[in-house]
């Protein structure tokens, strides 16, 4: 919500609010979460197994063998796909961020409709958070998200803002941060495998700011713009 008063009704950077209100998070979380530091939670996500399909040789126990936010992400990103693309819904939403002033005259709420797309990511974004410390993680460490949050809008511009596509693209960043184990025995540095997915964001955060790249990825023409209604 503080985001998206200070980007939409403000009209400020939206990389810039972002980055503030991470190193606020970061801050604040660090403060009240040092008594917590060390002690491994009581409750945690467990895993579920899915019959029969979880005996499919090599992929059954990687697919079907997980916890239930794993199931939820999946069935969150086939509806999302539904509602942006299937529906009138979704036709406001990417008409809000392709052309807000035409989306404003056929009656739409350009304001309303980018709150709410951003308080739902936001919501998104910490049941993300959640799931560190109660899936992956069973316990809480300061710093522990360890910036994957600027990953995701790299992964959003590989995906051409697909919701489909954003999830596979998500999970194979995932099998790139669990190839550090696997490899260790190799003699690889971890703290180089580590390393990619945080190049690779820097360089698609590079790269997206060229206006005539984002012409040819089809990136919607108002991305990054504050919307002024009295230009109407």
């Amino acid at each position: 919500l503080v985001h998206a008063f200070v980007s939409i009704t403000l009209k400020s950077n939206q990389i810039v609010s972002g980055l503030a209100i991470t190193m606020l998070g970061l801050g604040i979380s660090g403060l009240w979460g040092k008594a917590y530091i060390g002690i491994p939670l009581t409750t945690k996500f467990e895993t579920v197994r899915i019959p029969i399909l979880s005996r499919i040789p090599y992929i059954g126990e990687i697919i079907f063998n997980q916890d239930p936010l794993f199931y939820i992400s999946v069935i969150t990103a086939i509806v999302m796909w539904f509602i942006l693309f299937k529906t009138e819904v979704g036709i406001n939403i990417r008409s809000v961020g392709e052309n807000p002033l035409a989306a404003d005259a056929m009656g739409v709420n350009v304001y309303r409709t980018r709150y709410i797309c951003v308080i739902i990511g936001g919501v998104l974004a910490g049941v993300a958070g959640a799931h560190l410390s109660l899936a992956y993680i069973p316990s809480w460490i300061e710093g522990m998200t360890g910036g994957r949050g600027w990953i995701v809008i790299a992964l959003t511009i590989f995906a051409l803002w697909n919701p489909l596509r954003a999830m596979l693209g998500a999970y194979l960043f995932g099998g790139i941060y669990v190839l550090q184990y696997i490899l260790q025995p190799l003699g690889i540095p971890p703290n180089i495998l580590l390393m990619f997915p945080y190049l690779a964001t820097l360089f698609v955060l590079l790269i997206s700011a060229q206006e005539t790249f984002k012409k040819r990825i089809g990136a919607p023409k108002s991305l990054g713009e504050p919307y002024e209604k009295e230009k109407k």
